[in-house]
């Protein structure tokens, strides 16, 4: 609406209609001011200091201009300020996603000078702006799961719904911040193994797909709300649950296509396979990981992708297929070391597959076991490692071949 009002305003000052023009300009500050749009607030400012230049400041005082460049003035600050937080999350989350960081040592003092820098922001600027506190509780989620504070980034992440909740007056329409905060919080409570704490997450964001927003937002939360309950069933280990949303999502009509490749939709094609991975149904299992690896392959770089070319490894070792798995093991290589360093879990899967525990006796298979579980555990605590394990944990794969237990019992909670 404000924008609408800014534009009208824009028009009627260039058709020499200034009163119709000041008021839908005065509009457009009040509806930005109201929903903190400091860019807006901006523009409608600076609209009208270029106009009272342009007329000649008709009935105003100096202090008056003085007061109204200020007002612009101090808007421009709290956009800098934004600007500052933002670039200090994105630098906490690209540090940490990528594995920089080990709280160690000197890794430490470069997590508390984020910290520190992170409060004098939240200290310097308006602790009330909706953006702020949005922010600082991202920062502090994030911070929590990566020290292992679980239950701490549990209740920010309810404290930061309920910020979204109290704040729908400022909702973008349709909502994607909202809806891309929802998907932070599932993906963070599915790497920590939160599974039972996702279902709240997920009815919200199914709620959201029910709402008059446009489709293509609406088909995108509803296949963000199908991703997540198929991984949550899937990780408390209730594979005949799986089995039946996917018989319920097939029924269900799509609120509309998501664009081809779009990272979800490569998420629900390997929970997909990976329901019928753990249920033995080998077929099925190949036929889907072949679609998202057909679908994903113009973008190798997305995590999603290469959890997919593992579990097609997977697949092709439980299928016996060991001529094409040679090959497609160092092809698998060969790709993803234009990616940087490998996972320490992808090292250990193909290990597992050289050595082809399967055609091997109980003394050597227990031999093996007591001299990898430590390595296992090891990489159970890396949090680089969660990149690939949050999708499916490789390590209890790893541990069924050593130790005789039911492919439906492998646990892929952490």
């Amino acid at each position: 609406m404000q924008h609408h009002s800014l534009m009208k305003a824009r028009l009627c000052f260039e058709r020499s209609i200034p009163n119709r023009g000041n008021k839908e300009l005065q509009k457009a500050y009040r509806l930005a001011q109201e929903n903190q749009n400091y860019p807006m607030i901006y523009q409608a400012a600076r609209m009208e200091l270029t106009l009272l230049a342009d007329i000649g400041f008709p009935n105003i005082t100096e202090q008056q201009l003085i007061d109204l460049q200020m007002k612009a003035k101090h808007t421009l600050q709290s956009l800098r300020q934004l600007h500052e937080h933002y670039s200090l999350y994105e630098l906490l989350s690209h540090r940490l996603t990528k594995g920089s960081l080990t709280f160690s040592g000197k890794q430490n003092e470069k997590i508390n000078d984020l910290i520190l820098s992170e409060l004098s922001i939240t200290t310097r600027g308006s602790q009330q702006q909706f953006e702020t506190q949005k922010l600082h509780m991202l920062f502090q989620s994030f911070f929590f799961i990566h020290t292992g504070e679980y239950q701490s980034a549990l209740t920010v992440f309810k404290e930061l719904n309920t910020l979204f909740d109290t704040n729908r007056k400022i909702w973008d329409f349709p909502p994607y911040d909202y809806l891309s905060a929802l998907d932070g919080i599932l993906d963070s409570l599915r790497s920590i193994g939160y599974y039972k704490e996702m279902a709240q997450f997920i009815d919200q964001t199914r709620a959201l797909s029910n709402k008059m927003y446009p489709d293509h937002f609406k088909g995108l939360a509803q296949l963000i709300a199908q991703v997540y309950s198929l991984n949550m069933s899937i990780g408390m280990v209730n594979l005949n649950k799986a089995q039946q949303l996917l018989r319920i999502f097939r029924s269900e009509k799509p609120r509309i296509e998501v664009a081809e490749g779009h990272e979800k939709q490569l998420e629900y094609l390997y929970f997909e396979a990976l329901t019928y991975f753990l249920m033995n149904q080998l077929h099925k299992a190949s036929k889907h990981i072949n679609q998202l690896l057909t679908i994903g392959k113009q973008a190798p770089q997305l995590g999603m992708y290469r959890a997919g070319r593992l579990l097609s490894t997977l697949i092709y070792y439980e299928q016996d297929d060991m001529e094409y798995l040679e090959y497609e093991v160092r092809s698998y290589k060969r790709l993803f070391s234009k990616f940087g360093k490998a996972f320490k879990i992808e090292k250990m899967v193909f290990n597992t597959i050289s050595s082809d525990p399967k055609r091997r006796g109980n003394a050597w298979k227990k031999a093996i076991w007591k001299n990898i579980k430590p390595k296992l555990n090891e990489i159970k605590k890396d949090k680089g490692e969660l990149q690939l394990l949050k999708y499916f944990d490789c390590c209890e794969w790893i541990k069924s071949k050593y130790i005789t237990i039911n492919s439906s019992d492998i646990d892929v909670a952490k």
